[in-house]
């Protein structure tokens, strides 16, 4: 669980950096094994923003190889906690909240959970298959390729080009 008591963070700008485990985030059966977090709060007098730089460290399987391959998945998010809120909002880089002093704790742990899993690939490759950025083209070989004429072929070129020419 990611929450903070609102009396303990210091007015103006403060940072902190966090380890959390994948267990904690609940995002354990994604290949995730654990999250660095990075908070910088900026806290007035009528609101509270807090930036968070997320870097996930994960174990995946390729989709290509089936090799495994370990990566880190970088996201940020930002929520912004202000006082007479009425209409709560929220998208994929950040959020507008309600700022309740009464209630001294913020939870933030269902914002950052949907941004570490938001950051998981649909397609896992392993980093061998990208070159300058791009996917390289997959190529497939079994066995040993042949790099003469094979004349088996002929008859079968032959019988596929009377087929469209009628």
């Amino acid at each position: 669980m990611i929450s903070f008591r609102l009396n303990e963070i210091p007015n103006g700008l403060s940072e902190e950096d966090l380890s959390v485990s994948a267990e904690e985030m609940n995002v354990d059966q994604t290949g995730i094994t654990k999250v660095r977090l990075h908070l910088r709060f900026n806290k007035q007098d009528e609101h509270l923003r807090i930036e968070c730089s997320m870097v996930a460290e994960a174990t995946f399987t390729c989709d290509r190889s089936l090799d495994s391959f370990n990566t880190e998945l970088n996201s940020k998010y930002e929520v912004v906690f202000q006082n007479n809120v009425t209409d709560e909002r929220e998208d994929l880089s950040g959020a507008l909240k309600r700022l309740d002093p009464a209630q001294n704790v913020i939870d933030i742990t269902k914002e950052l959970r949907d941004t570490v899993l938001l950051s998981v690939p649909v397609k896992k490759l392993h980093p061998r298959y990208y070159e300058d950025g791009k996917i390289t083209e997959f190529e497939a070989s079994f066995g040993e390729r042949e790099k003469e004429h094979d004349p088996r072929w002929d008859e079968l070129k032959k019988l596929k080009q009377n087929i469209q020419k009628n």
